[in-house]
């Protein structure tokens, strides 16, 4: 039988410079034929080649039996080839429906029956026909590829690197699919790949291509053998040379194992290891541009070569292990709770994963924000980009709380990517005040408010870069503590931005929030945050009462914009409350307060564009545990982006327009003032020993309707950060104290402390907690 696809010493060249020397392989019917190789060995020119883009200059190709060697490629297309580019090819700004029917334009196919036939066996794509190309992840789009090649019903498909950037979920789906494919319909397929695993699991055969040749064949149940492919690619090999087995076919004498030159052993050598994409020609030139370079296409290939050895580092880092972590506590995935369980939307999953049988919080209940690693239970951070991914460990807040003996009982709903005061920015919908029904439950950690406030759960952990645990806190009537900027170890927990980044507890009374944090405080060696970490027996100043504490209240904290007469009201009644247990309280004036929302705007805007979206969640410069599977899977919001919500958009519009045409300027400027606006508090902490302020300027607003203006919707979001955002610049803690209600809402005071100076706010927290049913204030 003759094959369906034949080549014979197939030759092809860029120019001057020869790419292909004399390529000589055959496709048998129904085949799977992989290529292995290096990147700048040939591999996409060899598919180029076959398809018709790049023209042969010597050689010879017939499929099913018709020479097709001067053939055009869309003649070849006719024929029952198919072709899918390395990076997809697909059509950014047409929709998945359009590119579907771009397959099929010139196939004389009708367009409704060969979309409805392919959806079957791309029922992923179905949902997505409406929306663009350029919007769906790299997954997503090596899928509309794949569909929009196999809609024509071809005979033989060419696959160029189908797992280049593409998460490995998606690539065993793909497996599936491509095997699935080719025992219904006997489908012929070619994919030339860098990844062993994925082209091993595919292929009836493997050739290994170099430098322009097939030197090896790897044939039937052997691909199987994982040693032998290991010697086929060169793991294993001995340091005398390359040992060839006999069940290894050399495709040419001068090209044999045995036989190779300096130049391909070194090559082979490093094969041994390689598993990270290599630059293409396209891509590196990208990169020169990118950095202001300016090269010609000749030079950009010389750095090329000469960069290999340096990348052969990236193939060792990439072999190693992740050091991460162990994860102690057994635990299922957990389940989406049902509208009955969720009426406010607190919940995003609910688990029970119980902790040690002993210690401070055995048997307690806690809620995780879902920017809170959990290993095995999903993880969305309020943002549908984030959707999907699972965290492989746990924050090490999860393993002090499981180490305490309590018992996980969920992820609450977040803001999206916690960009939001206000609770109406997930992408799932907004989360209601426990309180009052359509009103906010404060941002972002809206949830682990909502839950708290309303009695369903004692304690939550909630995380603060402008307000984050207060507000929602101020809005539900809860305790949320801000601790002392890296009092509790931020690792594992998704960041914004590492100087204001803060996470801490929520909970319904005092004692609880002060038990929590010495659960949670203390340095954990993985955190950068964490340079002079002081804790203390929280719980030991609880019942201590305030007799002898100064207390200076600030006044410019209650001429925040949108402030409220019965919000101030209620706090001046806390702080005559406070005078009554023994404090001594003085209103004080600290002008440098108005003005530390602007120094923070800067800081957060631009440091969160720089670090959370274009470094990927992560950023680099600093040592500590970096989350790289979340790091990767946050990294595709790129080709979401129109997804992000309006208020991380135009945050982070403003954040890249300085970071490109000030250069960082007002970052930097911001950070130096940061210093200054913390020695402003220090210098007034000489003489006080606590602060006061309302927590937020207002109480709980309505949630805006989902057809908003822009300008209403961003409002609702940033109108309350007045007196939080100053104390995640200077790292001072804060915390959030119910004092009162008023027209059926929480009314939320705010008690500032020196640094590591948590247990003094306690003192008085509780003081006011005993003095009376803040719900009757």
């Amino acid at each position: 039988m003759s094959p369906l696809l034949k080549v014979q010493g197939l030759q092809a060249s860029y120019g001057r410079v020869p790419v292909l020397h004399g390529i000589n392989l055959e496709v048998a019917e129904g085949e799977i034929l992989g290529v292995l190789g290096h990147n700048g060995m040939g591999k996409t020119t060899l598919l180029k080649t076959l398809m018709g883009i790049v023209p042969a200059k010597a050689g010879q190709m017939t499929f099913d039996g018709e020479d097709i060697t001067t053939l055009k490629s869309s003649g070849r297309a006719r024929l029952g080839m198919g072709y899918v580019p390395q990076g997809r090819g697909i059509f950014p700004t047409l929709s998945v429906l359009d590119n579907l029917r771009m397959g099929v334009a010139s196939h004389d196919m009708d367009e409704a029956d060969a979309v409805e036939r392919v959806m079957a066996d791309f029922p992923r794509l179905e949902r997505l026909l409406g929306r663009d190309g350029g919007a769906l992840s790299g997954g997503e789009q090596q899928l509309l590829a794949l569909a929009r090649c196999l809609i024509s019903e071809p005979d033989l498909i060419l696959l160029d690197e189908p797992t280049e950037g593409i998460q490995p979920s998606i690539i065993d789906e793909i497996i599936e699919l491509l095997k699935s494919l080719n025992q219904r319909t006997g489908i012929t397929i070619v994919l030339v790949e860098q990844s062993l695993d994925f082209i091993t699991a595919l292929s009836d055969r493997v050739l290994l291509i170099q430098k322009g040749a097939i030197i090896g064949e790897v044939s039937g149940s052997d691909t199987a053998d994982p040693a032998l492919i290991e010697e086929f690619t060169g793991f294993g090999m001995p340091s005398g040379g390359i040992k060839a087995s006999p069940k290894i076919v050399a495709k040419d004498a001068k090209h044999t194992p045995a036989q190779a030159p300096a130049a391909a052993l070194s090559l082979t050598e490093r094969m041994s290891y390689m598993t990270v994409q290599r630059p293409t020609l396209s891509q590196m030139k990208d990169v020169v541009t990118e950095l202001g370079m300016s090269m010609s296409d000749a030079r950009v290939q010389e750095f090329i070569d000469v960069m290999q050895g340096t990348l052969d580092a990236y193939d060792i880092v990439d072999s190693l292990p992740d050091y991460l972590p162990p994860v102690l506590y057994p635990r299922t995935s957990g389940h989406r709770p049902t509208a009955e369980e969720n009426p406010m939307n607190a919940w995003y999953i609910k688990t029970e994963i119980k902790g040690a049988p002993r210690g401070p919080l055995l048997g307690r209940k806690v809620a995780l924000k879902d920017n809170v690693c959990l290993a095995g239970v999903p993880m969305m951070n309020g943002a549908s980009t984030l959707k999907g991914y699972t965290p492989d460990l746990d924050a090490t807040i999860v393993t002090r709380l499981l180490d305490a003996g309590a018992v996980i009982a969920g992820k609450a709903h977040c803001e999206y990517f916690c960009l939001s005061g206000g609770s109406h920015t997930n992408a799932t919908g907004p989360v209601h005040n426990p309180h009052k029904h359509g009103y906010s439950a404060g941002g972002s950690s809206s949830g682990s408010g909502a839950l708290v406030g309303a009695g369903e759960i004692d304690m939550a952990i909630g995380g603060d870069q402008g307000g984050s645990i207060r507000m929602p806190a101020s809005f539900c009537g809860c305790y949320g503590m801000k601790p002392t900027h890296g009092l509790v170890p931020y690792s594992g927990v998704m960041p914004i931005e590492t100087t204001i980044d803060h996470v801490g507890p929520m909970t319904t009374n005092v004692m609880d929030n002060a038990l929590m944090l010495e659960v949670l405080a203390g340095a954990d060696g993985l955190d950068p945050r964490q340079y002079d970490v002081q804790t203390d027996r929280y719980t030991a100043a609880v019942g201590r009462g305030v007799s002898g504490l100064r207390i200076g209240v600030i006044k410019e904290g209650y001429s925040q914009a949108g402030a409220e007469q019965d919000v101030n009201e209620k706090v001046r009644a806390a702080a005559d409350t406070l005078r009554r247990l023994g404090a001594t309280v003085d209103e004080i004036s600290v002008p440098w307060h108005n003005h530390g929302t602007a120094i923070w705007t800067p800081i957060a805007l631009e440091g969160l564009t720089q670090q959370m979206m274009l470094g990927n969640g992560m950023g680099t410069g600093w040592e500590g545990l970096y989350t790289t599977s979340l790091l990767e899977y946050h990294s595709n919001w790129r080709t979401r982006a129109d997804e992000l919500s309006d208020t991380l958009k135009v945050s982070m519009l403003v954040g890249q327009y300085h970071l490109k045409h000030t250069r960082g300027r007002y970052y930097a400027k911001a950070q130096n003032l940061s210093r200054q606006l913390r020695d402003e508090f220090n210098k007034v902490f000489a003489s006080y020993d606590l602060l006061l302020t309302p927590t937020t300027p207002m109480k709980a607003q309505p949630i805006p309707p989902a057809d908003a203006s822009l300008e209403l919707w961003c409002h609702r979001a940033f109108e309350m950060l007045g007196n939080t955002a100053p104390f995640d610049v200077t790292g001072h803690p804060a915390m959030s104290v119910p004092c009162g209600m008023s027209d059926g809402l929480p009314v939320g005071l705010q008690i500032i402390g020196r640094r590591y100076d948590e247990s003094t706010i306690y003192r008085a927290a509780s003081a006011f907690e005993q003095a009376g049913d803040w719900r009757g204030m």
